[in-house]
């Protein structure tokens, strides 16, 4: 929230939706409303990410909706960047950017750019990669959104993935190549519990996707999804890449937490060596 109120953009609502919170949240948003008379507050029952993503996008009144979870934090540039792409192309209809990943404590340890241009995204979204645009971080078009039918139930887990794919028909779909969000992962997060039913919700949302564009309806799944849902994967990457980041300290954590993690395992004691020896290097401007 604070991250938003900042912005060097001013112009816009924030809407937040308080999907049946019980952890003090909505006392914390009723302290935003009461000094921001840009904060609009929806309360609803938990009924899942579609239903608060719908409710959202019904309540709001902007030519553009940029989504933000909750644990995510904006780059003070992010709304003025991407509003400003969207008013110069307005074939565009949603627009990702560039993104930090940072650990539970907030730490940033690795750096995701993205594809900058409609091809390359649509192509990663049949293939079922949805990250291919971070879903935090895409700022789109709201009467594109309405008119392909705003976020589907039957495509819970999936949402976004799904959505894209519908508006990648009607209009094109890009990411800056600036970094505009921290996006937090943690491993409670349902991109972490509920693969199960996610895949086969995701091959059901791919079917349907090809068999609208005419393509073949057996081509393979390539996105690794049962890699990114590992956390020890995540432990040994972060104790490279958080280096250059956020520091030894944090980069040996990493590292630590994937030995205890797997401790039979040479790569994540691998992991944990570089963390120790390799030199800090800033990463390139």
């Amino acid at each position: 929230m604070e991250s938003l109120l900042a912005q060097t953009l001013r112009d816009f609502e924030l809407i937040a939706v308080d999907d049946g919170s019980t952890d003090g949240s909505g006392a914390l948003l009723d302290g935003f409303a009461a000094a921001d008379p840009r904060v609009r507050l929806i309360r609803r029952p938990n009924t899942g990410i579609v239903g608060a993503l719908n409710d959202g996008l019904a309540a709001a009144r902007g030519e553009f909706v940029a989504r933000m979870d909750a644990d995510d934090i904006a780059d003070a540039r992010r709304l003025e960047s991407q509003v400003a792409h969207l008013r110069a192309r307005p074939e565009c209809v949603a627009l990702g950017s560039a993104v930090h990943l940072i650990d539970a404590a907030g730490a940033r340890v690795e750096r995701l750019g993205r594809p900058v241009h409609h091809r390359e995204n649509e192509a990663a979204l049949l293939r079922g990669d949805g990250g291919t645009l971070i879903h935090p971080a895409v700022c789109l078009r709201r009467a594109a959104v309405e008119a392909v039918g705003r976020y589907r139930p039957a495509a819970q887990y999936v949402e976004d993935l799904d959505l894209f794919l519908r508006l990648a028909r009607v209009g094109s779909l890009g990411n800056l190549p600036e970094t505009l969000l921290d996006y937090r992962v943690h491993f409670s997060s349902i991109n972490f519990t509920r693969n199960q039913g996610r895949l086969a919700t995701l091959d059901r949302v791919l079917h349907e996707a090809r068999r609208a564009r005419g393509l073949p309806l057996d081509a393979p799944r390539a996105a690794d999804v049962s890699a990114w849902s590992d956390p020890v994967a995540h432990h040994r990457r972060w104790a490279v890449t958080a280096l250059p980041l956020s520091g030894r300290r944090v980069a040996l954590g990493h590292g630590l937490a994937a030995c205890r993690l797997a401790p039979f395992s040479r790569e994540s004691w691998r992991c944990l060596r570089y963390a120790l020896t390799a030199p800090t290097r800033k990463p390139a401007a």
